[in-house]
């Protein structure tokens, strides 16, 4: 019933059915199809009641003849008499409105007239017409239409969820390592099964493999250790800056008894994928590349092959603590290790490490899904690429001088100066010898204070590496008969020889020249390397305490050469 004073219609009422049946709804004819009035039918009372309905009519119950009227049957609709359902809003009717107006549409979709006040059904105003069979028909295949969209969404939803990848597991298994995966048919690298367990761990028969006359016993084995736990060198203990959290950290440290006892120390992150690992391993390998950690220095490094994925090794030495450190790196599937054996002083052979490595990989690999095929070897290399330039000389390439421990600290990357004359034997001017490019890097040693003491590098790329030697054999000459033209001039000259990346050949000369003069003797220290086109020249005003022994200026100067290797 339209509400008359708000102009605005409210809800129908549900209601209990009464006995009265109503008539259905005959099909609308437009006006200009038929101008006949339409008739309510009566219906027999086996026929569905309505649906809604308000209070029985007031005028009464139809007639028993018309109850008894035959019920006209209705064939099964086709394309010209079904049609869809049309909800048109009723016009609100004002008090003084007197006639209503059914509004049907044509088939052809013109608007038909207006159809006359005998027309209209004589239906209370708030009763619902009930449904014909075009309308329930309509509805049913609506039902069917809704339940089959309802399936298919429900389905496509069951699949998604059985193809979706597992590799984030929304509760991160125990410290312990023994998570297990939901699903155990996923590969490694996408299973959030803990690969790292404590059998997994370097232990005493391992050991035997750095020294067998030892006895060795595990004294640790943290999960998850502290920034504070043991490390190896040139790593702080401390998150590396855009290292992947793992999924597991073990840590365990050995040791073969003794007043200078031998000390293994073994690292073991798992992460949750490879391509997290692969990150790590890289980070992993740049720090233990540069070990910018004052006190320590990469006497060499090393080539390793056949153990995991990919294995890098150095040997580091603490002046800070007077210990040798033979390291090895490597990457077994999303698992990354790091072996550092140390002992007092003398160096422990590094391919001992690498082969104990190698057992510890041999349990790992299978739960890690990395490689288990291989035989270890470490071989003549250089260090992993570390330091913040490239191709130049990191921090931890140059040993702390011997009067005092301190960083090394660089500047700039620059052209050569022209006024550089080094120890003065080199008779080449650096700013205007012929080259595809130049440049250079002072290393200043804050901690000598008024004594200036520093070193200077300078690269060269010449056309090929014929011209790379030929420069390299023209300042050696040069070296070698300062004495003929300086004569207050000494010279002694070294040969080195090493291999860079890629297997390059490095071959040069290193000479500790020294010149007197009224205020004493001045001593320099001079190298001059090829590598390939590359010329690599180095130079160190030792001052006082402020110098390297003669065997770390051959490794600072055939270094320099290894890092000009490792960019193009």
């Amino acid at each position: 019933m339209v509400d008359q004073e708000s102009q605005t219609y409210r809800p129908r009422r549900a209601f209990i059915e009464s006995d009265v049946q109503t008539p259905p709804e005959m099909p609308a004819t437009s006006h200009r199809e038929n101008s006949r009035p339409i008739t309510p039918r009566v219906v027999d009372e086996e026929r569905p009641k309505p649906l809604y309905r308000d209070e029985m009519r007031t005028n009464g119950v139809s007639s028993p003849a018309s109850r008894a009227a035959p019920i006209p049957e209705v064939g099964p609709p086709t394309d010209e008499t079904l049609r869809p359902i049309t909800f048109t809003p009723r016009r609100i009717r004002s008090a003084d409105d007197e006639t209503t107006t059914i509004l049907p549409r044509s088939r052809s979709g013109q608007r038909p007239t207006q159809a006359p006040l005998d027309a209209i059904n004589d239906y209370d105003e708030d009763e619902r017409k009930p449904l014909s069979q075009r309308a329930k028909l309509a509805l049913l295949i609506g039902a069917v239409a809704v339940v089959a969209v309802i399936g298919l969404v429900v389905g496509y939803a069951v699949l998604s969820a059985g193809n979706r990848p597992s590799s984030q597991p929304s509760v991160p298994p125990s410290a312990g390592g023994n998570g297990t995966s939901s699903n155990a048919s996923q590969p490694p690298d996408q299973s959030a099964a803990a690969p790292l367990t404590d059998p997994g761990m370097l232990n005493p028969d391992q050991a035997k493999l750095l020294d067998r006359d030892r006895t060795w016993k595990v004294t640790s084995t943290e999960h998850n250790p502290s920034e504070d736990a043991p490390a190896a060198a040139c790593f702080s203990g401390e998150p590396l800056v855009g290292q992947p959290t793992p999924q597991q950290k073990i840590l365990r440290v050995l040791d073969s008894g003794g007043k200078k006892a031998l000390i293994a120390l073994h690292e073991a992150m798992a992460y949750n994928t490879a391509n997290e690992a692969i990150q790590a391993y890289t980070l992993a390998t740049k720090t233990l590349g540069g070990c910018a950690v004052t006190g320590s220095y990469i006497e060499s490094g090393r080539a390793v092959t056949g153990i995991g994925d990919e294995s890098t090794g150095v040997v580091v030495i603490d002046v800070a603590k007077s210990r040798a450190h033979s390291i090895i790196l490597n990457r077994s599937g999303r698992v990354v290790n790091i072996i550092d054996a140390s002992q007092p002083s003398k160096t422990l052979a590094i391919t001992a490490v690498a082969k104990a490595m190698g057992q510890v990989n041999s349990v790992q690999c299978g739960p890690a899904g990395g490689k288990c095929t291989g035989t270890a070897r470490a071989t003549e290399g250089p260090p992993p690429m570390g330091g913040d330039e490239p191709g130049f000389l990191a921090t931890g390439d140059l040993p702390p001088a011997r009067a005092k421990i301190g960083p090394w600290v660089p500047t700039q990357i620059e052209p050569p100066k022209p006024g550089f004359k080094g120890s003065q034997c080199e008779n080449v001017n650096w700013a205007t010898v012929p080259a595809k490019s130049k440049s250079s890097r002072i290393y200043l040693y804050p901690e000598s204070g008024k004594n200036f003491f520093g070193l200077n590098e300078i690269v060269l790329t010449t056309k090929n590496a014929k011209a790379a030697g030929k420069l390299v054999g023209q300042i050696k000459s040069d070296l070698a008969g300062c004495r003929s033209r300086v004569l207050t001039a000494s010279v002694d000259t070294n040969k080195v020889t090493s291999l860079g990346a890629e297997k390059t050949k490095i071959a040069g000369w290193t000479a500790v020249v020294s010149q007197r003069s009224t205020d004493g003797r001045a001593k320099y220290r001079v190298g001059i390397v090829a590598a390939g086109p590359k010329v690599i020249y180095t130079f160190l005003n030792p001052k006082s305490d402020y110098d390297f022994t003669n065997d770390q200026w051959d490794t600072v100067a055939v270094r320099a050469g290894e890092r000009a290797t490792q960019v193009g």
